[in-house]
């Protein structure tokens, strides 16, 4: 075989690869646009074929059930949020670090509405018993990652006297329920005050803060 056969291999391998990525996406995005509607949980997926303008078998190719197709979305959107969450604490005071980070995690959310009814779908107990074991993975590797970045932030926090000293899994529980319950309401507009969600969102992160600061002692 001649190098010119080799590079011609090469190049035709490469771009199968990226006909075969573009077609995924196209996939997931027929998905999520089917998934944010009204009818989402009778969504099959010949729909999703037929929104993404391919045959059946093609979607199986690509993904072996619906629920790896829920699982590839919710993966992609919480590895966004957790870019973001970097992005966003990349300082030196361990007090503006956090509170950016819990509001533009917030707004994440806000700006990303069309995935509510994924995030709702793969948090149920049964959706896990269905899913493979490397989806399975993936998604705990994403727990490990996302506890990284809040320990982290957590006890620089407490190492500067800024953050009340607690245990960090009492710290985690009470962020976690405060953060899950915001998102609850920002997507289900279901705010029983009536405030903007801009402001919703302020309330929910000072309420976050107060939590953590230390408390002064008259």
């Amino acid at each position: 075989m001649t190098v010119g056969h080799l590079v011609f291999k090469m190049v035709t391998k490469g771009r199968k690869i990226q006909e075969f990525e573009r077609r995924e996406q196209e996939i997931l995005a027929a998905a999520l646009e089917l998934f944010s509607g009204e009818n989402w949980e009778s969504v099959t997926v010949i729909q999703i074929a037929e929104r993404a303008d391919i045959g059946k078998g093609t979607v199986y190719k690509h993904f072996a059930s619906k629920d790896e197709i829920y699982a590839r979305l919710a993966l992609d959107f919480f590895y966004g949020l957790l870019e973001r969450c970097y992005e966003l604490s990349d300082g030196d005071d361990p007090s503006a670090e956090m509170r950016d980070s819990f509001r533009g995690a917030l707004l994440y959310h806000q700006e990303h509405q069309e995935y509510s009814n994924v995030r709702q779908y793969v948090f149920r107990a049964g959706f896990w018993v269905r899913l493979s074991k490397s989806y399975i993975e993936s998604f705990e590797k994403l727990d490990v990652e996302f506890a990284a970045w809040a320990n982290k932030r957590i006890e620089r926090g407490m190492e500067a006297g800024v953050f009340h000293q607690q245990p960090l899994m009492v710290v985690r529980a009470g962020l976690d329920a405060l953060y899950n319950g915001a998102v609850d309401q920002l997507w289900g507009n279901r705010c029983w005050m009536e405030i903007e969600p801009d402001e919703y969102i302020e309330q929910v992160v000072e309420f976050a803060m107060n939590s953590l600061k230390v408390r002064q002692v008259k």
